[in-house]
């Protein structure tokens, strides 16, 4: 991290020593080691999740398409709907940094969901104290909808969490506090796997967020590392992802990570995509009949 300090000995019109004090830095987390648990990678911007505000050539991925199980840090409410709860998922982690108060972090995030209904899938940010593992803020939060027009960010994810005595909201500011709308721009996009190109209701209530800002202020000094995860919820079908970036983030070493070609490299066969396609389309077609009648 680097820090802009005011000069070693400055004197005051009296002729007091003034001592010299640490100025708010941006943190950066270049040349910082991150570890995955589930399927994360690098990928190239595309029609659906397009390069972020940073410029970065690339930005990090996590998905619900080939994650495991046990990687949520919430515990949330399963809403009165029976034994649903969070199923597989992926999370990424980075190394501890160090940070004083009053320093900023600043983030980009875009969410995409193939599911919604009942089987809110949701993704989250959180800053961790490096010393006790204890969230020390909330960056990011989201959750999917069955309304083209729901809150899907922050999305009342840490409304639901069991234990109340938790914060209920986030402690960072996002989009410089101005409205979050949705952006459906369809989800055919690689890190959803065989959920690509589908939506559970055939409607407008999938797709990605578009790039969300998270700016956050250090409010005591410590070691600090990030994690970031998505989760299916109830099932593991109709599949999400959270998309990241960050300054920097082409001088991190990702372990475990997939690095995706860009798109016009990887074309996949048809007969692939046609099976993807319709698989989803029978479980979709189940999905609809399991709520017909509910609004």
């Amino acid at each position: 991290m680097k820090i802009t300090r005011t000069p070693l000995i400055a004197l005051s019109l009296s002729g007091a020593l003034v001592l010299p004090t640490a100025q708010a830095a941006n943190i950066s987390l270049s040349n910082n080691t991150w570890t995955t648990s589930g399927a994360a990678g690098l990928i190239y911007g595309d029609n659906t999740v397009n390069n972020s505000p940073t410029g970065n050539a690339q930005f990090g991925y996590l998905s619900t398409s080939g994650g495991v199980y046990g990687v949520s840090s919430l515990v949330l409410r399963d809403e009165g709907r029976g034994t649903e709860n969070q199923t597989n998922g992926s999370k990424i982690q980075s190394n501890a940094f160090s940070a004083n108060a009053n320093d900023t972090l600043t983030l980009q995030f875009n969410y995409i969901s193939t599911d919604g209904r009942g089987y809110d899938d949701y993704a989250w940010a959180r800053l961790v104290n490096a010393a006790t593992h204890n969230t020390a803020a909330w960056l990011f939060t989201a959750r999917s909808t069955n309304s083209a027009n729901g809150n899907v960010v922050p999305g009342n994810v840490l409304n639901r969490q069991v234990d109340n005595n938790l914060p209920d909201e986030l402690d960072a500011v996002l989009n410089d506090g101005n409205t979050i709308g949705f952006a459906a721009a369809g989800t055919s996009w690689i890190p959803l796997g065989g959920s690509s190109g589908i939506c559970w209701d055939n409607a407008n209530t999938c797709g990605p967020t578009g790039w969300i800002k998270s700016a956050y202020s250090f409010t005591a000094t410590g070691s600090y590392f990030l994690e970031f995860g998505v989760i299916n919820w109830g099932d593991e079908a109709f599949d999400t992802a959270l998309a990241f970036d960050f300054g920097g983030l082409q001088q991190v070493n990702f372990s475990g990570v997939t690095i995706v070609p860009p798109p016009a490299t990887v074309p996949l066969p048809g007969g692939f995509l046609l099976m993807s396609l319709g698989m989803g389309l029978v479980s979709a077609i189940s999905r609809r009949s399991k709520f017909a009648g509910q609004s």
